[in-house]
């Protein structure tokens, strides 16, 4: 993704390549179990590049739908009340789409981009759904990042009924021990959901170097907890001056909605959104048993038609089935830019999707207003209102963020789009 700014090493995309590592047909019911990860013996620093890591092939393959299997604290978010009803498929569904100058079926494509999970709706009818690597629709598939989004979902909500007064407050004003040295110390909520904090924070995953390394420590390791990685923050620019996605940025959000609702984050997603939506199954987030302080960026846990279930309620404008989640003055500040720096960009003849930001949702440059929660190796909701089209997609690419996977994955889900019917 070009507007995250993050550069793949071509050293390290080289070495990948010459390891061999196969396009794995996704075959349907097929499990392949690589081995135990302890996530103890985990180096961090090199969660994406591994490679002893649930993060990177074969790995992620299997554990991207088993977290669960993990040595690691789950922090339930349950289901209760009806479903909301998706109709099954009626017919088959098939398509074809053009990449680089290449006619590719959609089958194709999941065998080419490391598919697990793949949903198709038009409104709540299910036109395609498929499952691969052993995966099926029990599996809870892990978000990455696409959990931003559902975070951005619970602070709409806490505005909504008062915990929180406006998107306008500094974040000082939840969480008074970051007012003192703290990079955060002038950033208001709004900046944080932008992306625009103006904290110095490198995301660059493949660089074991990098900020988003300390994150990963305290995610799988506890260390340091998510309270002092926010604390040893220091600015780098004036907030709200500049884009830059970095994940520290939405742990921050989660801090404030548990400071302002008193609730813990799982316990408070349970109550004003999972209770609302009908899943069909409980979600978790995860973090490492040392770490005291839940994880808001990077963490849930979700079966995929639940997924789509949550595209439908952004789709809707923040309700579904008559429960209102959010307001939908939210949902449309939340994808929409806010600012000229944030809006999405067409592509050039040599360039990449430039993908704008709204609150934690990434905006696509089409005539749909369509918008996406996007999540490191191929994690994808994707929401055209004006089709009224959904679709997820769940992945395990060989590596976190390339340009080109994004470009395919993106081509794919604007041309099925468009060759639904209305």
């Amino acid at each position: 993704m070009k507007a995250k700014q993050i550069l793949i090493s071509t050293v390290l995309f080289a070495a990948v390549l010459a390891c061999g590592i196969p396009a794995i047909a996704p075959s349907e019911g097929n499990e392949v179990y690589p081995g135990p990860i302890d996530v103890d013996k985990m180096d961090p620093a090199r969660r994406a590049v591994g490679p002893y890591s649930f993060y990177v092939p074969p790995y992620n393959l299997y554990y991207f739908h088993h977290i669960d299997k993990l040595n690691i604290q789950q922090d339930w978010i349950h289901r209760n009340g009806p479903v909301f009803a998706l109709r099954e498929p009626s017919a088959p569904f098939s398509a074809s789409y053009t990449y680089a100058n290449q006619r590719h079926t959609v089958d194709e494509y999941f065998v080419r981009n490391y598919v697990v999970g793949f949903v198709v709706l038009h409104d709540n009818q299910i036109l395609l759904e498929k499952y691969f690597h052993g995966a099926d629709r029990e599996s809870r598939f892990l978000s990455n990042s696409m959990s931003k989004s559902f975070t951005s979902v619970l602070v709409g909500a806490a505005i909504a009924e008062g915990k929180i007064k406006s998107v306008d407050d500094r974040v000082v004003k939840y969480l008074p021990w970051l007012r003192d040295g703290s990079g955060y110390r002038d950033t208001t909520i709004k900046n944080l959901l932008e992306m625009a904090s103006g904290v110095k924070f490198d995301e660059q995953y493949t660089n074991p170097d990098a900020d988003i390394s300390r994150y990963a420590s305290a995610l799988l390791h506890g260390e340091p907890s998510f309270h002092d990685l926010a604390l040893s923050i220091t600015a780098k620019v004036k907030p709200g001056t500049k884009f830059e996605y970095q994940t520290i940025n939405t742990q921050v959000l989660g801090m404030i909605l548990e400071a302002a609702t008193g609730q813990t984050l799982n316990h408070y997603a349970e109550e004003k959104l999972w209770g609302k939506i009908g899943p069909e199954g409980d979600a978790f987030l995860f973090r490492s048993k040392k770490q005291p302080q839940m994880c808001a960026g990077s963490s849930l846990n979700v079966r995929l038609r639940d997924y789509a279930r949550f595209g439908l309620l952004a789709m809707y404008g923040g309700t579904l089935e008559g429960q209102r989640v959010v307001p939908e003055a939210w949902i449309k500040a939340s994808t929409q830019p806010q600012d000229k720096v944030l809006q999405p960009h067409p592509n050039g003849p040599n360039d990449h999707q430039n993908f704008g930001y709204g609150y934690q949702w990434w905006l696509l440059y089409d005539d749909d207003g369509s918008f996406a929660a996007l999540g490191i190796y191929g994690q994808t909701i994707y929401v055209n209102p004006k089709r009224h089209v959904v679709i997820v997609q769940t992945a395990a690419w060989p590596l976190p963020d390339p340009d080109a996977r994004w470009d395919e994955t993106i081509t794919v889900m604007q041309t099925l789009a468009r060759e639904i019917q209305p």
